[in-house]
């Protein structure tokens, strides 16, 4: 069996980690937290706009709230819903559920009602906590759409679409009859010395979290991570991420996503650093990032865009900032060789990235993934055969090692992992010099003719053709050849394009049976997502049937 491994320790991260510079602690989140209210209880956790929160302060408070959580009958393993955008209010509540040993479940502030009803449902929750609004979202107004019965509902909750749900807790300024209103400053009855005693029951083996995925186009999964995990994965990123306990690292990671705990909240409570976040775009958000001396900043591409070409941008002083993927800030010298640093291969069934991501990678290597992270493996399969590919051939990426989750909620082990603990997880891959190369998803791979056609590839070819801002390509239902090869092309600017020239200029790059047969041309604001901001490429494929029939 071919098993691709960095180490077996931590320490052989080839001189790209420092862990001298992140928390030696048990792996639960009381110790971590312990560790900084100790450590550095002053130092600025997090600020959002106008508000900030200590780690002292995250501390104390979400302390108050677990002894309400206590003393209204949570405890471990009770399962505690949290509908929070990013905010000082998110990590108070989910560090006051997962220092008792109970289990958060974040729900995405974009759900539909919907979703709402199904991971409500699905995990089993026995409690709700909710903030009340946000921007133009009335999150309790939300819960009465989603839940028949609720709100008429006085007292414990007797919900049948909700059947283990006994009750709903609001923070901010009112709550409906059939809620409870949170409130920090009344006393629980749990003491301090309780307190600590419940956190002395929190095994890093117990449950710290589930959250919920759904890719493009299936349904939500509830993925279960341990304390040992999320605070595993952190660990590592802190030692690998270029922070530093005096950061100000600004990121738009949505908390309730696993990267935004892994990666964003958990990471910087291992260095010690602080985190900024808006809700402002555009000059009020550089006024924010330049006001709050920001050291470090990642965003998603359009953010980046919409700063640097603000007219405001050239005047900004930006002057602390060190790092990130804010390349038009940084000076020359500062910026990374490798442009898409800190982009690793990932999932949420390995509680983040299971591979390394370096700021600079020799040419022969342009375009990899990085190597495996420290204490997962990775093994490649031909996914027919369940053997190993000759080296440097694609297949299917299984993983295991010590982030990888505890399993899916309600679904056997089983049918989860293989008999050797392995995920199989749908990738498709290859290997160069102990370096990864993603080549696509195998269930999006596209069968014409006895061919196989790579998406990705295809999309590749699509998006280095002027005019094209984005393409999308998909396998479409054919009578003759089974399936075909469609894109959905998103035009740049208000661009012309024509479908025939398209075609004609793939010629050269592309071979004959992996150009397009279905193209469809459309406008930015045209191209459907999910609420889950996913590209809906269910629909997208229904779109190319639609012409495809129509041809």
């Amino acid at each position: 069996m071919l098993v691709h491994r960095l180490g077996d320790s931590y320490g052989d991260m080839r001189g790209v980690a420092d862990w001298t510079a992140v928390a030696d602690v048990d792996p639960s989140v009381p110790a971590l937290l312990r560790h900084c209210a100790t450590h550095h209880p002053a130092r600025e956790l997090c600020v959002f706009d106008d508000r900030r929160l200590t780690y002292g302060e995250a501390d104390e408070r979400s302390a108050l709230l677990a002894g309400q959580f206590v003393a209204a009958g949570v405890g471990k393993a009770t399962r505690v819903g949290m509908v929070f955008p990013n905010s000082p209010e998110f990590i108070i509540v989910w560090l006051a559920i997962v220092r008792i040993g109970a289990v958060a479940v974040p729900i995405s502030t974009l759900s539909t009602g919907t979703e709402l009803r199904s991971v409500i449902r699905h995990s089993d929750l026995a409690l709700l906590v909710t903030a009340d609004r946000y921007r133009n979202r009335d999150y309790p107004a939300g819960l009465e759409s989603a839940l028949e019965g609720l709100a008429e509902s006085r007292g414990a909750l007797r919900l049948h679409d909700a059947p283990y749900l006994r009750g709903v807790w609001v923070w901010g300024s009112s709550a409906p009859a059939w809620a409870s209103a949170l409130d920090l400053s009344t006393p629980s009855g749990v003491s301090r010395e309780l307190l600590a005693a419940i956190e002395g029951e929190v095994s890093p083996a117990d449950l710290v979290s589930i959250i919920y995925t759904s890719g493009s186009t299936g349904s939500p999964k509830g993925t279960m991570h341990t304390h040992n995990g999320f605070m595993r994965q952190a660990a590592k990123l802190g030692a690998i991420m270029p922070y530093r306990r005096d950061d100000r690292v600004f990121t738009p990671m949505p908390f309730f996503w696993v990267g935004g705990l892994t990666y964003t909240v958990l990471a910087a409570m291992h260095v010690g650093c602080a985190l900024l976040g808006s809700g402002s775009t555009g000059s009020e958000l550089l006024d924010f990032l330049e006001r709050e001396r920001v050291t470090y900043l990642t965003g998603w591409p359009h953010l980046l865009t919409a700063l640097e070409t603000d007219p405001s941008f050239p005047q900004r002083d930006l002057s602390a900032l060190r790092g990130g993927n804010l390349l038009a800030a940084l000076p020359p010298g500062q910026r990374p060789r490798n442009q898409v640093f800190g982009i690793a291969l990932g999932m949420t069934e390995t509680a983040g990235p299971h591979t390394v991501s370096h700021p600079d990678y020799p040419d022969e290597l342009a375009g990899t993934l990085g190597p495996v992270m420290p204490g997962m493996e990775h093994r490649l399969i031909d996914p027919d055969s369940g053997t190993d590919v000759a080296p440097g051939a694609p297949g299917e990426l299984l993983v295991r090692g010590d982030t990888l989750m505890a399993g899916f909620v309600k679904q056997e082990r089983e049918a989860c992992f293989d008999a050797a603990g392995w995920y199989h997880t749908g990738d498709l891959c290859s290997y160069r010099d102990d370096h990864i190369f993603f080549h696509g998803r195998l269930d999006d791979m596209i069968k014409s003719s006895g061919a196989n056609v790579s998406p990705r590839e295809v999309e590749a070819a699509l998006a280095s053709l002027p005019g094209i801002e984005q393409a999308i390509v998909v396998s479409v239902p054919d009578p003759q050849r089974v399936s075909i090869v469609g894109a959905v092309v998103v035009a740049r600017g208000g661009a012309t394009l024509l479908a025939e020239d398209i075609r004609r200029s793939l010629r050269g790059t592309l071979s004959e049976y992996k150009i397009p047969r279905v193209i469809r041309i459309i406008q930015p604001a045209d191209l459907p997502v999910l609420s889950s901001t996913k590209i809906d490429r269910r629909l997208l494929a229904g779109m190319l049937s639609d012409v495809a029939r129509s041809d």
